[in-house]
Parts: structure tokens; C-alpha cells; sequence
């Protein structure tokens, strides 16, 4: 899958078919971020919630996770931000807007319009 410009995998299905059926990666994804989310829901600090297996395999998916994880952030907002860090090696979101959740979300959602990850 061509990750950088948003293209579905076209071996054996239709475009059509392609966005109605999910991705093993896209599988993968969503189980890792329920268990993630299962097992850090009491945790208060962004590192207790990074150093968690399973979000740190969602980390080592590598460029394959940044479209999974924009989309994630369109509908839920959420501790993403260091493992966008840690995979881009960038960060739009400005040092006096660390920790507020929603504005870190609308940044990294337009960075990754901007760089055809996400419409």
C-alpha cells in the first residue's frame, strides 16, 4: 500500500472493494489500539501510556500506521503524539500547545492532509 499518497492495494480487488474491506494492517491496528486503550486507561502520564507493548508494535508498524493513526486522531483524539513523533520525526504542534489534546490532534491532522496521508 502506498502509504504517502492515501493509495488503496489493487492486487485482486476493485477500488471499491478496497475501502469496504479493511486491511490485515488495518485488523492489526484497530486490536492493537484496543488493547492499548483497555490496558492504559488508568494511566495519567503520556510515557506509562507509550511504553506499552502494543503501542509500541502500532510504533514499529512504521509508515504503514501514519494514515491509520490520523484517522484514529479525526475521531477520537488522543496520546498519539509520541508515536507520530517517534515514526515522522517531526511535530507540528507548537511548544506552548503540548497537552492540549485537541489541538495537537487538529495539528497533526493537517500535517497529514498537507503530506497526502489523510483527506
Amino acid at each position: 500500500m502506498n502509504v504517502m499518497l492515501g493509495v488503496p492495494p489493487t492486487s485482486g480487488t476493485t477500488t471499491a472493494e478496497s475501502f469496504t474491506r479493511p486491511s490485515q494492517e488495518d485488523a492489526s491496528f484497530h486490536s492493537l489500539v484496543e488493547e492499548w486503550a483497555r490496558d492504559t486507561g488508568p494511566f495519567s502520564l503520556e510515557y506509562q501510556k507509550a511504553m506499552h507493548p502494543a503501542y509500541q508494535r502500532i510504533i514499529g508498524m512504521g509508515e504503514k500506521a501514519i494514515a491509520l493513526i490520523l484517522r484514529e486522531l479525526q475521531t477520537r483524539p488522543g496520546h498519539w503524539y509520541w508515536a507520530l513523533r517517534a515514526i515522522t520525526g517531526e511535530s507540528p504542534v507548537r511548544p506552548n500547545e503540548v497537552g492540549r489534546i485537541a489541538l495537537m490532534a487538529d495539528r497533526w491532522v493537517q500535517w497529514g492532509k498537507e503530506r497526502g496521508y489523510i483527506q
